[in-house]
């Protein structure tokens, strides 16, 4: 199953309102998606953006016509694609880490032209909320007054970061994450093994992005296996060993965090009865056993000690006495499990 506009009715009423514009061609001229990475804001706009170029007409792209397989690429003639990094006004330096206003008055220019193929030109916006505040002042007017038949979509994972001017001007689409049978399901016709795609749903957090990228990175399996030896099997005695074993690799620090946030949640998931126990498999016993009886308050403190060292990495704390200090939380709490 891949994604399609018709999937993204589970996202809710904005979703559904989306497609009722699309589908009686009566749709504002700007949409703000914001959500978390990896929710499939970019798809979306970009199944929009189709819909609206397809040469079938309907009221969801056909997937197979000309201009349907252009928008997918992200090529048709009338469609504007804005990325950080990838200019597309002629005298900006590529690999830039924000929007320049250049890229908008381009953007604007361009849309002030007569369409090539089709009706309607769209305006696909990535990472907007790197937009400097200049090119976001130059956006204002195009957002008040577009051309005729012109369609922006602006996409953002922080949607806090825009002009409240430009948040205004748009009538916002709010992704959130997905629900993980859909994701499993997804995972399944891209062929991916069944136990790595439960695990991969796991360790996403409801996003369709991240759960695809996860499934096939190796790497990111033998750094979860070792957060595992970390914090579910060091004795309180091979503490400073593990953290003294760790102590130059900080730039690892906020994956490793990801990982065990990750690794917590499936405990968290068993002891409440929304998982199975086979997914502790790799668990040591002594953890089977804390997701089976453990007290609420017990879950949270390992969570609230994860947040806190989280906290401590942004300021700049040394990395093995963060990481000690996990260790202690979390070798204690198992121990009061051990049989």
């Amino acid at each position: 199953m891949n994604p399609d506009l018709q999937s993204f009715t589970a996202q809710g009423e904005d979703v559904r309102l989306l497609l009722d514009q699309l589908r009686n061609r009566k749709l504002v001229h700007a949409y703000l998606v914001s959500g978390e990475k990896g929710t499939g804001k970019r798809t979306l706009a970009a199944l929009a953006a189709a819909s609206l170029l397809c040469g079938a007409g309907g009221d969801r792209p056909c997937g197979t016509c000309r201009d349907c397989l252009l928008a997918a690429s992200l090529e048709h003639p009338d469609m504007v694609v804005i990325r950080r990094g990838i200019p597309i006004a002629p005298d900006v330096k590529k690999d830039r880490a924000t929007i320049p206003v250049d890229d908008i008055r381009e953007m604007i220019r361009i849309c002030g032209e007569s369409t090539l193929v089709g009706n309607a030109r769209v305006v696909l916006l990535f990472d907007a909320d790197k937009m400097t505040a200049q090119a976001q002042n130059c956006l204002l007017k195009t957002l008040e007054e577009p051309p005729d038949n012109t369609y922006l979509f602006l996409v953002t994972d922080h949607p806090d970061a825009l002009l409240t001017t430009v948040i205004s001007r748009c009538r916002p689409i709010r992704l959130k994450a997905w629900d993980d049978r859909m994701i499993h399901g997804i995972l399944l016709d891209r062929g991916v093994a069944p136990e790595r795609a439960k695990r991969a749903v796991q360790a996403a957090g409801g996003s369709i992005g991240r759960a695809i990228e996860l499934s096939s990175d190796e790497a990111y399996w033998a750094r979860r296996n070792e957060a595992i030896s970390l914090f579910f099997a060091t004795s309180a005695s091979g503490i400073l060993a593990a953290s003294n074993a760790w102590k130059d690799r900080r730039e690892e620090g906020n994956e490793l965090l990801d990982i065990l946030e990750s690794l917590l949640r499936i405990l968290v998931g068993v002891r409440m009865g929304q998982l199975p126990e086979g997914m502790l498999s790799e668990y040591p016993d002594r953890w089977k056993r804390f997701a089976r009886e453990a007290a609420l308050p017990d879950i949270a403190a390992l969570s609230d000690a994860v947040s806190a060292a989280r906290k401590q990495l942004q300021f700049s704390v040394n990395f093995q006495a963060v990481l000690e200090q996990l260790l202690f939380v979390f070798v204690g709490e198992g121990n009061k499990w051990s049989t």
